[in-house]
């Protein structure tokens, strides 16, 4: 007997229901998976501005923290020159520029505003300008060392800095043959901070012993201090600059949103060759919309803060009124720090809840109302109350 076996498949309207359920399965899973991946991006670039802000920011806090680190009170005969013009950070480097005829010591902390449009953001744009200076506020190893060169009577004692352990000298705190250095004498009658000139020169060249000209003479038992200012060239000045400003390059990170630009510490070219007071960039901190700067000062010396002080207003630059590094030392209390910026990318799903974004100091209120650009961003205000430990 012959068994007959039935083969069939799927209908059409079978098939026509399995293609679209498994097309809605598809799609289902893929809206899943872009909104992962949308929420993972975003989260992403969240973590990313904020880690640059943690590192960006602590650079300029040690900075202002450092601001006056080695200047001297009295220059003597020093003659120096510091930035030139060459329009990178605002109109006119050279405004915050301390020396001139009179070449007036240093003064620790200046500030200006940026002018409307300046920097190549918008015209409605109004930011700020600190300049800070001190020996060891640029980008190089040098800076950061120091020596003290004491006379002991007959002789003169340098001081190497040596690992406790073994008693080796160490090389990466140790000022080395190309440093070229400024020496302080910190103490001399009712003057302090002394800068040494020797034959036109504010500088040396590091040697052990240290020349002659910049260390103490015999049996006056003084101790000065050396401070490392350039490596490998002769400097222009007796300490080192750097300009904080917010600036908008030809090309800006995709993620920004409009009218926003990079924070950036630009450090002064201490170098009397080619390039000297010039400018090199570092990018701080990207989609930054503003920087606004308020200083706390003491105006009286009763130890109390009186004066709240926004930007270009105190110290005064140049003229006949203008402010001497004397009083930078003794008024300036705290530097405050306002930076607008956004957390990670544009966001669809986000509405910034208002389409202004003020900045206010509690002491010195307003200071900006900035209209949002984009709300779709998630806008926010980072905040420092910085203290300069090295001004007296």
């Amino acid at each position: 007997m012959k068994i007959l076996r039935r083969q069939t498949g799927l209908s059409l309207v079978e098939l026509m229901i399995t293609m679209v359920i498994f097309v809605m399965v598809i799609a289902a899973a893929s809206n899943l998976f872009t909104g992962l991946l949308t929420q993972f991006k975003q989260q992403s670039k969240i973590a990313e501005t904020a880690i640059e802000g943690i590192v960006g920011l602590q650079m300029l806090r040690a900075d202002i923290e450092q601001a006056g680190y080695g200047l001297p009170y009295d220059i003597g005969t020093a003659d120096y020159d510091e930035a030139q013009n060459v329009g990178t950070t605002q109109q006119d480097e050279t405004a915050f520029n301390d020396a001139g005829a009179t070449d007036t010591p240093p003064r620790a902390v200046l500030t200006g505003a940026v002018a409307a449009g300046g920097n190549g953001l918008p015209n409605t744009y109004v930011s700020d300008v600190l300049v800070l200076k001190a020996t060891n506020i640029a980008m190089n190893d040098t800076v950061r060392k120091w020596a003290a060169v004491s006379n002991t009577g007959a002789a003169n004692t340098l001081t190497t800095w040596t690992n406790v352990a073994t008693g080796a000298p160490l090389a990466s705190e140790n000022l080395a043959a190309a440093d070229r250095v400024t020496v302080v004498i910190p103490l001399q009658g009712a003057n302090q901070r002394i800068l040494i000139n020797s034959g036109g020169n504010f500088f040396t060249q590091f040697t052990n012993p240290l020349a002659a000209a910049f260390s103490p003479t015999a049996n006056s038992y003084e101790t000065y201090i050396v401070y490392g200012v350039s490596s490998g060239a002769d400097p222009r000045m007796p300490f080192n600059r750097a300009d904080y400003y917010v600036g908008r390059p030809a090309t800006m990170p995709t993620h920004c949103a409009p009218q926003t630009g990079i924070l950036y510490k630009s450090a002064v070219t201490n170098s009397t060759g080619a390039g000297g007071g010039d400018y090199v960039l570092y990018p701080l901190l990207d989609c930054v919309a503003a920087m606004k700067i308020v200083l706390a000062r003491d105006t009286n010396a009763d130890g109390i803060t009186d004066s709240f002080t926004t930007a270009g207003a105190w110290p005064v630059l140049s003229g006949a009124g203008a402010t001497p590094a004397a009083d930078v030392r003794s008024q300036l209390k705290e530097v405050r720090v306002y930076v607008v910026t956004h957390e990670g990318q544009r966001d669809a799903t986000f509405i910034f809840p208002t389409a202004n974004l003020t900045v206010t100091d509690p002491d010195a209120g307003t200071l900006l109302t900035y209209t949002l650009p984009d709300r779709n961003y998630r806008w926010r205000t980072y905040t420092m109350v910085l203290k300069p430990y090295n001004l007296r």
